[in-house]
């Protein structure tokens, strides 16, 4: 405790009762009127070391440097100093509030509901501070961990019961809340809230709220009374209810997270933001009515009077900037909860939705219209649209179930959604989602998600066939000589598919070979083997970069109009653009040079030649996606003296076929990265964030970094880079891109 002292005056500051805190004002007033009256403070020592402890730096360069404490250590520094204390308590404590229990929620609704300043801590201080406020107004994001939502079916569980018998619990407990009624634990609108707050009606108790007075003047005992009184008041309230009072007194709350949420935990439907109290809500649940969705808008016609009222609620309802939803995983590490309406129905309008670990189906796309807050507007043909409120959508690490039109319901479901993050996903082709935002502008894709970088490996001998033996002389026979069996002779080997080499994945990506397999033959295309897989690690070149011809064809069907694109987690770490043009200059120059030789049409690990019999189907599409390279370099540099016809006749196919041959696929991932940046510098902008941070980082100069995106800088996109944490490495046309 002595050395934290050196942060500041603690000796003035007590957390007894007694009134110490007076001093300090004395020691100031001190320094003022000696400065007024242009006298010299004579203790000069005592100013030096004032001038030298923390509190003294830029408030600015403070707060950065509290930013980077964890809540432990800010805890440590409330005791430290009073100033300290009123700076982290004002700024950092009560930013991001996380409620693990419910306890802890009948705690805290207390707290915000006694109108309890958060400088007040420093009891016995009479004088307010500038910066003290009141708690409720500084929370801004809180976490609900492990949400429970059995108690709440236990208090309204007689409703499911049609004899009004009480519910046995474990078969030795009953539960009974017959002093419970239906209209005075509803969850109404906001509206209706105000209203019944003037009234002195609660919404969801049975008991009215207390708004106690300003406390700065009370007592510490006489807190701790009241804050005891208000637990008791709130002690009959279940999780959700507890949870719902939390939100709704909350005025600056912009972001609430549901995590570690269990397959069990389901919100039932009376506490849906449209509960008005009346008979008729609780008679559709208890029926199981089904509600109004976009399908019955085609099939029945909706009454004027209907639409007014229905707009009327739904303006008057609460809004919550973003919301978040963790699901728990599964001892596996499986996703096990689906997204159901239900967990969306008593927030109200949601701007921002960030689900996580979720599976989404079918039914995770209703649109219950009584139940969840949706935009209800008529097109013009003179249909009534319905849709979700969300505009901003992010999905990490969810699952979702191809089939029956997944698609299309995407695309009715989310058609205000503008910004679309992809992170973490598991299937690529969940990439096709992005085509189904008709108000997309924003998109963002995880570079690292598993989908790209946990792709197929095949064996070495994957494109040969099964049947080709190793030897025509049966080793085991009787009838084989010593001789014959020391010498190898050679075999005919035919593949079965394109290999995995520069040339052959340079016409796959230009659309030269067909990704679909050729006749019966049902073998992948250019899948990259394990020797492969093992040259690229010892390189320590990315996967993202060498497995991108997998999945090219999902990337071109991304929308590209007028929208800007957002790149996360890509490395460039031993990785250059190598156009197709490029690349032939390559091999030219190894033609032109007498010390270096074409490459053999054998296998270099085994000195056995190999003896094509019959021409493979896809070398003429390879030679004439090379030729057709060779024009367009002959154009940009026609000093050449080597001609296509020349150059394709000294190469044979095991300049395109042997996969075996390191100097025929190290350039796979340098030509795949050309085509990604190619792709991406269709898009209106681009930004891209590194994997790691700068420090990490390969050091690259603005000149190195134009080299780098050339196919991207080569059209006038406007672009930027940053590394994990948000530091700008390169920038180019920034003051053009829309400001994110």
């Amino acid at each position: 405790m002595n050395r934290l002292q050196l942060f500041g005056t603690s000796k003035y500051f007590s957390l007894s009762s007694k009134d110490t805190t007076s001093e300090i004002p004395k020691k100031h007033e001190r320094k003022t009127s000696s400065r007024k009256h242009g006298t010299r403070c004579p203790d000069s020592t005592e100013v030096q070391d004032d001038s030298l402890h923390l509190l003294n730096l830029p408030f600015k360069i403070l707060t950065q440097i509290l930013e980077c404490l964890d809540v432990s250590t800010l805890l440590s520094l409330c005791r430290v100093n009073s100033q300290l204390y009123d700076i982290i308590s004002n700024r950092f404590l009560y930013q991001d509030v996380v409620l693990d229990n419910k306890l802890s929620l009948l705690k805290f609704n207390a707290l915000i509901h006694s109108e309890f300043h958060s400088a007040n801590a420093l009891l016995g201080r009479k004088e307010e501070s500038i910066d003290s406020q009141n708690i409720r107004f500084l929370v801004k994001a809180i976490e609900f961990s492990n949400p429970q939502c059995q108690d709440a079916l236990l208090k309204y569980g007689k409703f499911h019961n049609r004899k009004g018998q009480a519910s046995v619990i474990g078969g030795s407990y009953v539960f009974n809340n017959e002093s419970r009624t239906v209209s005075s634990n509803s969850r109404s609108s906001s509206l209706t809230r105000k209203q019944s707050n003037s009234n002195s009606n609660s919404f969801l108790g049975s008991t009215n709220y207390i708004v106690p007075q300003d406390t700065s003047h009370v007592p510490p005992f006489e807190c701790y009374k009241q804050l005891n009184k208000l637990e008791s008041q709130y002690s009959h309230y279940t999780y959700i209810e507890l949870m719902l009072a939390i939100i709704d007194h909350l005025p600056n709350l912009c972001h609430v997270r549901l995590t570690n949420v269990e397959p069990n935990f389901k919100i039932p439907l009376w506490y849906s933001v449209f509960n008005d109290g009346s008979r008729d809500f609780f008679k559709k649940i208890i029926n199981g009515q089904q509600s109004i969705n976009s399908g019955d808008l085609r099939s029945f016609e909706i009454s004027t009077k209907f639409i007014a009222d229905y707009e009327k609620k739904f303006y008057s309802l609460s809004r919550i900037k973003t919301l978040e939803i963790r699901a728990t995983l599964d001892k596996r590490n499986k996703q096990q909860v689906y997204l159901r309406p239900n967990l969306l129905c008593c927030f109200g309008i949601i701007n921002e939705l960030i689900l996580q670990d979720l599976i989404i189906d079918n039914d995770s796309l209703d649109t219950p219209l009584e139940y969840v807050p949706f935009h209800l507007r008529l097109d013009a043909p003179g249909v009534y649209d319905l849709h979700s409120t969300v505009h901003l959508l992010t999905l990490k690490s969810c699952k979702i179930i191809p089939g029956n039109g997944i698609l299309k319901l995407f695309h009715d479901y989310f058609k205000c959604v503008r910004n679309v993050k992809l992170l973490n996903f598991t299937s690529k082709y969940d990439m096709l989602l992005c085509s189904c935002f008709s108000s997309l502008t924003d998109l963002t894709i995880d570079c690292n998600s598993p989908c790209f970088i946990n792709q197929q490996l095949v064996s070495d001998n994957y494109y040969y066939n099964d049947d080709i033996p190793n030897s025509e002389v049966d080793s085991d026979s009787d009838c084989a000589s010593f001789t014959e069996t020391l010498f190898e002779e050679p075999v005919d080997i035919c593949l079965q598919a394109p290999p995995p080499t520069t040339a052959v994945v340079i016409s796959l990506n230009l659309n030269y070979l067909p990704r679909i397999p050729y006749g019966q033959n049902k073998k992948r295309q250019a899948y990259i083997t394990k020797s492969q897989d093992e040259y690229f690690h010892q390189l320590r070149i990315p996967s993202f970069h060498y497995f991108y011809h997998y999945f090219k064809k999902l990337w071109d069907r991304l929308p590209r109009k007028n929208i800007n694109i957002s790149v996360v987690n890509i490395p460039f770490t031993n990785v250059f653009p190598l156009s197709p043009q490029y690349f032939c200059e390559k091999t030219i120059r190894s033609l032109d040079d007498d010390q270096q030789t074409l490459i053999p049409s054998y296998n270099e690990n085994n000195a056995v030649p190999e003896t094509v019999s019959t021409q493979n189907y896809w070398d003429g599409a390879v030679r004439e996606c090379f030729k057709n390279c060779l024009l367009q370099f002959h154009e940009n540099q026609p000093q050449s003296d080597l001609m296509e016809s020349e150059i394709l006749g000294q190469m044979d196919n095991g300049f395109f076929n042997n996969y075996k041959n390191s100097k025929c696929f190290q350039d796979i991932p340098n030509t795949n990265l050309w085509c990604f940046l190619k792709s991406l510098s269709e898009f209106k902008s681009v930004h891209i964030q590194m994997l790691r941070k700068w420090l990490f980082c390969t050091p690259r100069s603005r000149y190195d970094w134009e080299l780098l995106l050339k196919p991207v800088l080569n059209v006038n996109v406007p672009i930027e880079v940053r590394d994990r944490d948000g530091v700008m490495l390169y920038s180019y046309g920034t003051k053009r891109m829309t400001k994110r």
